[in-house]
């Protein structure tokens, strides 16, 4: 996913010329409407330069799919590994999800409009084992929680899709309302909405 969009030698520079600038028109063109043609002018090099890379315009967006569920995957597991309160390390993961998102939207917007969008022809990507990885992590950093006390008791899944979905309103919020300022910092007030909930406290007023 993190990719240095500029011009260099060598090449490493040349791959990451040629997924830049494919990204940069599937996720604004769509991948049915962009041309091997397009992607290599954009990049600067020849057809041919294009096709030892990767050998077509799918080969292109598999690479693109895959450089970035793993980097996501590395950021996950760097969370699961992380020590500190299950609070504290869900708000740094996803923290971190967000800040890499942010880095890399084009990408985000291109997973969406062939999730969401009209059908492109692209080729098959599991996008359900990069979601379910996603929720996986979450619900394990939640399960130390409750086996520790640190948490109620409760089912662990349903906790973490609620968690998701603080991320994902301000996932939302980023890619179609950027006026709003939605970040890391706005992420953490949501998340703990999420953790503190709305009910106000009562003990006091029944006298306990």
């Amino acid at each position: 996913m993190a990719m240095t969009c500029t011009a260099g030698e060598g090449e490493g520079s040349v791959r990451d010329r040629l997924l830049c600038a494919a990204v940069e028109l599937f996720a604004r063109k769509g991948y049915a409407a962009t041309t091997v043609r397009e992607i290599v002018d954009a990049a600067g090099v020849t057809k041919p330069v294009l096709y030892y890379h990767f050998g077509s315009k799918e080969g292109v967006y598999l690479a693109l799919l895959g450089d970035a569920l793993r980097t996501f995957e590395a950021l996950l597991e760097e969370g699961l590994a992380q020590a500190g309160s299950v609070r504290d390390r869900i708000v740094r993961v996803l923290g971190d999800a967000l800040d890499l998102m942010v880095a890399n939207l084009d990408i985000v917007r291109l997973v969406h409009s062939v999730l969401f969008g009209h059908p492109q022809g692209a080729p098959f990507f599991d996008f359900e084992a990069f979601h379910h990885r996603f929720i996986g992590t979450l619900r394990d950093i939640l399960d130390t929680g409750i086996a520790s006390g640190e948490l109620r008791a409760g089912n662990g899944e349903d906790m973490a899709y609620a968690i998701f979905g603080a991320f994902d309103v301000c996932q939302g919020m980023i890619l179609l309302h950027p006026e709003v300022g939605f970040d890391r910092n706005r992420l953490e007030g949501v998340l703990d909405v999420v953790f503190n909930g709305l009910l106000a406290d009562r003990t006091k007023e029944n006298g306990q």
